[in-house]
């Protein structure tokens, strides 16, 4: 815009402002740009009275940010609008050259933004809940001179899942040469997740655990938890936060330990950080605020982030009722001992967490309370148990542990303290006749980015019955290079009179391949081992391990070799393992994969870990699908592939890569976000739609003489639906993707009323040629 022009559009303003009829109150009405604290709130309609007030419509004050709206009200023209002279903790300027408006308000009168500091999920997020199932299998054959007998072991896991329900079944098959086959069922349970909640039922075969100074079972029964895994982006923790109130417009800065981690720009009002991410230990959020003149201000908030206290208000359980399990993988169903084991903690506050937890079966009763408390100052975290037991035969037993633990980005420290009375028991201890009477370990670290990192921690165990044992165990670490790096450690134990030590380099290299080099000495008997592992790549590919280790000493002198090779086909995982110790070698070969079905899909892959998904991109083949922009298959003739590793619960980024797309195709889509529920199958689908068009020419017969109609639109019926279609010179007419079938169509031209039917063929072309259509 000229300088002229702004000049004219000054003046209008001017007038505008000066010579409007006025409203019944008395005063002009003008259209004025808004600046609230510096920030630009774009142009407002504004009424100036007589005495120099501005009013200003309720609405638009709400819009601009403000949450009280205090002072006095009045209606024009059937709006209502507010004095900001009568606003307490607001005060205006208004510049008459620029036609602008400065307001000027308190912060505290404006609304409060509220920041997530951990990234929030995509905004479109697909749940799903297909009905599908899987059944895995390992087929393993062993054989060689270390055993008597060649081995075949046939292992398998069969799921499926209904909803929320899933259902589970493991189980095991083996066979010696020369003997009879026996099997065994492992695991069998149904598990219900209520994702909304976080809650999770079990129903069969599970593992418990009473917490600390408690024990863990493999039970047959039901149990009931708070799993804050369903939803793996629920921080549990407490972390910490920055509320504040800010004037003018700013920028934000955080800074975690010196780095920063996230810039921000905020408007004038108040402002909250919510869940800035910490690293577990001791540091420091540094909050740096910058407003439009320069000026700056920092907060330095100091923090200690633990893993072992939860935020407050919030519950942590498990319950767990039902048979102690007897001889797994031994035997399939032998139960025994009605039991009970349970635990359940609270975050009292932000800095302290309490909990209680219990176990009884049979002749054993074991309760205790425990807590886990934050020093002031960033000390470090207090963990602290007791517990008592009754056990028939036995006088009451107490038992009681203390924890602490400091660690920030240089050093760490840890003390646990353990000690119980002679007849302390819980389920566990039951089947054991060895009795702790105190458990001492202490430990600490030191890392420098120039000396590197080191460890040391002593371990003293002293038993009622049984052996006490005596320890030290060093560490050492440095890194090398950006791919390379040492380390050494060294461990006496003083009970065994045993030293032993190692010292070793890693190299890592492209494409998931690491090799190391060690050498370990134990009491006067040395070795060296070299070792390359290739890692197995999410889609088809080779992985494996080779390693070469020679041993030596006074009374043995042998080498051992082990090659181990494994790959990733479309349809399963293939491999093989041979080993040769001291000229004793052995072998064994290994299939596995899986059958699944999803969406009346059946489909053979490799095993299904967690979860998995049938995609579907139309009926295209040959296009590349990509987990986390990583390609894992090529879509069939169907226009299927099966991705056999999704991460349940986990936000997968599942797509297509559309330049497999031919060019007559368009998609609704390429990315999406996939989050299914725990071993499950889902199918996901990306809308493909063929880009078919037709042409023709309308013509119509009147008074025998055939004519074209020419810039008007007529009417097509298509599914219920009209679509209006256009015509051009000569009565030429085009349209897309409508699939084959007699359509109705219908126009008014010369003042008559026409009424035709247009079929359209199936055709493979991408242009199709309808010819003419006439309408008589």
């Amino acid at each position: 815009m000229s300088i002229k022009q702004c000049a004219i559009l000054n003046l209008l303003l001017v007038i505008s402002l000066f010579s409007l009829p006025p409203p019944a109150q008395g005063g002009q009405m003008a259209i004025l740009r808004i600046l609230l604290n510096q920030e630009d709130k774009g142009e407002l309609i504004v009424y100036v009275t007589e005495d120099g007030d501005y009013l200003i419509r309720t609405d638009d004050l709400r819009k601009m940010g403000f949450i009280e709206l205090r002072g006095a009200r009045t209606t024009i023209e059937g709006e209502e609008y507010l004095s900001l002279r009568s606003m307490e903790g607001v005060r205006t300027e208004f510049d008459e050259k620029k036609l602008v408006l400065g307001i000027y308000a308190e912060p505290h009168l404006l609304e409060k933004k509220v920041v997530m500091m951990r990234y929030p999920r995509p905004v479109k997020v697909y749940y799903p809940k297909d009905t599908s199932g899987f059944l895995n299998y390992n087929l393993t054959y062993f054989a060689g001179d270390s055993f008597k007998y060649d081995r075949t072991v046939l292992t398998n896991q069969l799921g499926f899942r209904m909803g929320d329900f899933l259902l589970l079944s493991d189980s095991s098959y083996s066979q010696r040469k020369g003997e009879g086959g026996r099997f065994v069922r492992l695991m069998s349970n149904i598990t219900y997740d209520r994702r909304e909640d976080l809650l999770r039922a079990v129903f069969g075969d599970f593992f418990a655990s009473s917490g600390d100074l408690g024990s863990t079972l493999n039970m047959g029964g039901i149990s009931l938890s708070k799993n804050y895994r369903i939803d793996p982006y629920f921080v549990k923790f407490p972390e910490i936060s920055f509320s504040g109130l800010i004037s003018l417009p700013s920028e934000i800065e955080i800074y975690r330990d010196g780095f920063l981690i996230r810039r921000e720009r905020v408007s004038p009002g108040g402002i909250e950080l919510r869940d800035i991410p910490t690293y577990i230990g001791s540091g420091l959020i540094e909050i740096v605020l910058k407003d439009p003149f320069g000026r700056e201000q920092r907060v330095r908030l100091p923090y200690y982030y633990s893993d072992r206290l939860l935020k407050k208000g919030l519950h942590e359980f498990s319950y767990n009722l039902g048979f102690e399990r007897e001889d797994f993988g031994v035997v399939s169903n032998r139960y025994k001992n009605f039991s009970f084991l349970g635990f359940h903690r609270y975050g009292l506050s932000n800095t302290l967490t309490v909990g209680m937890r219990g176990e009884a079966m049979k002749d054993v009763v074991n309760m205790g309370v425990s807590a886990t408390y934050l020093i002031p100052k960033q000390f470090g975290v207090i963990d602290a148990s007791l517990a008592w037991s009754g056990s028939k035969g036995r006088e009451d037993g107490l038992g009681g542990s203390i924890g602490y633990l400091y660690q920030d980005r240089r050093l760490s420290f840890n003390l646990l303290l353990k000690a119980f009375t002679r007849d302390y028991s819980n389920i566990s201890l039951e089947k054991t006749t060895e009795r702790i009477k105190y458990e001492v370990s202490a430990g600490g670290g030191y890392t420098s980015e120039w000396l590197g990192s080191f460890s040391i921690n002593v371990a003293i165990t002293k038993k009622y019955q049984g052996t006490d044992s005596k320890s030290l165990f060093t560490g050492y670490s440095r890194k090398i290079t950006d791919r390379s790096n040492i380390f050494a450690n060294f461990k006496r134990d003083f009970e065994g009179n045993l030293n032993e030590f190692m010292i070793g380099v890693n190299y890592y290299f492209d494409h998931g391949i690491m090799a190391s080099a060690s050498h370990q000495r134990t009491d006067g008997t040395s070795s060296e081992r070299i070792q390359v592992i290739k890692n197995l790549p999410m889609g088809e590919g080779f992985g494996g391990r080779a390693s070469y280790e020679r041993v030596h000493g006074k009374d043995e002198d042998y080498n051992n070799f082990n090659l181990q090779l494994q790959y990733n086909a479309k349809y399963g995982q293939y491999g093989g393992e041979f080993i040769s110790t001291n000229h004793v070698e052995s072998y064994s070969l290994t299939a596995s994969g899986a059958l699944t079905f999803v969406k009346d899909s059946l489909n053979i892959t490799r095993p299904i870990q967690d979860s998995f998904a049938l995609v579907k991109v139309g009926d295209l083949k040959g296009v590349g699908v990509n987990l986390s922009n990583q390609e894992i298959g090529r879509t069939g003739r169907n226009g299927k592939v099966l991705i056999p590793n999704l991460n349940s619960y986990y936000d997968n980024q599942i797509s297509i890569n559309d330049k497999d797309v031919p060019m007559e195709y368009t998609l609704s889509e390429v990315t999406k976000y996939v989050s299914p529920p725990l071993r499950s199958g889902s199918y996901i689908e990306f809308g493909v739609t063929k880009i078919q068009g037709f042409v023709g020419l309308l013509k119509v017969k009147v008074e025998e003489k055939i004519l074209p109609v020419e810039y008007i639109e007529f009417k097509l019926l298509v599914d219920g639906k009209e679509i209006i279609i256009p015509t051009g010179k000569g009565g030429e007419f085009y349209f897309e993707n409508i699939k084959p079938g007699r359509y109705k169509g219908e126009f008014k031209y010369l003042d008559k009323h026409f009424i035709f039917d247009i079929m359209i063929p199936k055709s493979d072309e991408v242009v199709v040629e309808l010819g003419e259509v006439l309408c008589e």
